[in-house]
């Protein structure tokens, strides 16, 4: 606290801040992180994705976005106090950033416009599957990390999540376009990328260029390559991804606890924040195509 009065802060922000950094220690201990030493740059933006959907059990649906950025905040401010006063050599936040700058609502940030340029923007087989895989299957970072050959069944058209956010398990129907896309990768593409032996890189779907797993932070590279090429705004991260296909899929007629099902939401509430969003009624079949997704 002294350290906030000292650059200015009021007796009413500490009691603010208190309430954030609460909610991120918990939430570190739930994920077994028990040293502040401990915390990674990814530990951050999982952290930052799960305030995101996590349901707001004061008045329902989800976290604002300025409480989220208040959050976030007073999460950099500690990182930079254990930083400053040499109590931690490397501080996660310092690539990071969740200010104002740049609009983080709810709102449709990528429409199917824009997945289209997205796309069009790719150059390899491989780059159209890691779009297929964060957008057409709405896949948590994470998730997309930790998915194995053995979870995508190419003749039944389903991808299987076998550890989603807290633990849960979910299918996923595959559209034409994401299931060719991903095909073509694995067929053509993943036995030319691995590089070694060991069980992991063997097991993963998703190869780097070192022919080893792909990592979270490894998409998030590719993805931001993507967003650059097709003249999009560099701050979009891959959550958003997430938000655009819910939004799409709402749009499209799916209904809402179908789309709770597809993303692996806890709760309903979740998915219904996406509601207000659709304001229009597209067809079934859009310029990406998602009417082999069943309603």
């Amino acid at each position: 606290m002294k350290y906030l009065q000292a650059i200015g802060y009021s007796e009413a922000s500490w009691k603010t801040f208190t309430t954030g950094l609460r909610e991120f220690f918990c939430w570190l201990e739930k994920q077994k992180i028990l040293s502040l030493e401990k915390v990674s740059e990814s530990d951050i933006e999982n952290f930052y994705s799960y305030q995101q959907e996590r349901p707001n059990n004061m008045t329902g649906g989800t976290l604002s976005e300025s409480r989220i950025t208040i959050h976030m905040y007073v999460i950099k401010l500690l990182f930079c106090y254990l930083e400053d006063t040499e109590q931690l050599q490397i501080n996660p936040m310092s690539n990071l950033d969740y200010t104002h700058s740049y609009k983080r609502t709810r709102e449709n940030l990528l429409s199917l416009a824009d997945i289209e340029k997205l796309y069009k923007a790719c150059d390899t087989v491989k780059q159209r599957a890691i779009l297929g895989i964060i957008y057409g299957c709405g896949l948590r970072r994470q998730e997309a990390a930790k998915l194995n050959v053995r979870d995508i069944h190419f003749k039944s058209g389903l991808l299987y999540v076998r550890q989603g956010k807290g633990g849960r398990k979910r299918t996923v129907p595959l559209n034409t376009t994401v299931l060719k896309d991903l095909k073509e990768y694995y067929y053509n593409e993943r036995s030319g990328e691995l590089n070694g032996n060991d069980t992991d890189s063997i097991e993963a779907f998703m190869i780097n260029k070192h022919g080893r797993r792909m990592r979270g932070r490894t998409y998030n590279v590719e993805v931001k390559k993507l967003i650059k090429a097709a003249g999009l705004n560099t701050q979009i991260t891959l959550h958003h991804f997430r938000h655009a296909i819910a939004t799409h899929l709402l749009e499209s007629g799916m209904k809402t606890g179908h789309v709770k099902d597809f993303l692996g939401h806890q709760s309903i509430e979740t998915t219904q924040t996406y509601l207000h969003l659709t304001t229009t009624q597209m067809k079934k079949t859009t310029s990406y195509g998602t009417e082999t997704i069943p309603d």
